[in-house]
């Protein structure tokens, strides 16, 4: 091989090493971040498809928000403003949210043409769609929420009991 080419291959293969991996550069002033899981249960049953938040109780913290979504066994792996895995060690709120708008009578009118009576009739019926809510009111407010956890460099799950099981329909904001 000439020297030109071995040159060019090194090149390509340190090129990650060179640009920098490992995901979005973490912003200026940032904390490190440990790992950090909820466990969210609710009646002793996971509850899936919960958005769950955390607030600071600390203002030094305030702009550093862990956060994700529940997967099937009720647990969200966090990540700090959506993009950082893990959570700043710190005293927290968490705020524990379900909510799923019923689905559409009609999805498949989704596509008509505007100005159509099947447009409008397909707006008429969204617009008349509930949101319901699966977690007490108290756990998605974050004055009201008694959840509270300290994040500790020594510890990566995290259990919370989200309440009791409920379901209330509301109509959605227009």
């Amino acid at each position: 091989m000439n020297r030109t080419l071995i040159s060019f291959i090194t090149l390509l293969l340190a090129a990650p090493f060179l640009t920098g991996c490992g995901g979005p550069a973490r912003p200026e002033g940032m904390p490190r971040l440990y790992p950090a899981s909820i466990e969210v249960k609710q009646e002793g049953t996971p509850l899936e498809g919960a958005t769950v938040t955390l607030v600071a109780e600390s203002a030094e913290l305030g702009r550093w928000v862990p956060s994700g979504i529940t997967d099937t066994a009720g647990v969200v792996v966090l990540q700090t403003n959506g993009l950082h895995k893990g959570a700043p060690l710190g005293n927290f709120k968490v705020v524990i949210e379900k909510r799923v708008t019923e689905p559409h009578p009609h999805p498949e009118w989704a596509g008509a043409d505007r100005g159509t009576p099947e447009e409008a009739k397909y707006d008429q019926l969204d617009r008349a769609r509930k949101m319901h809510n699966y977690v007490e009111p108290q756990y998605s407010s974050m004055t009201d929420t008694p959840l509270k956890i300290d994040i500790v460099a020594n510890q990566k799950v995290y259990p919370v009991d989200a309440g009791k099981k409920i379901q209330t329909a509301e109509a959605r904001a227009q």
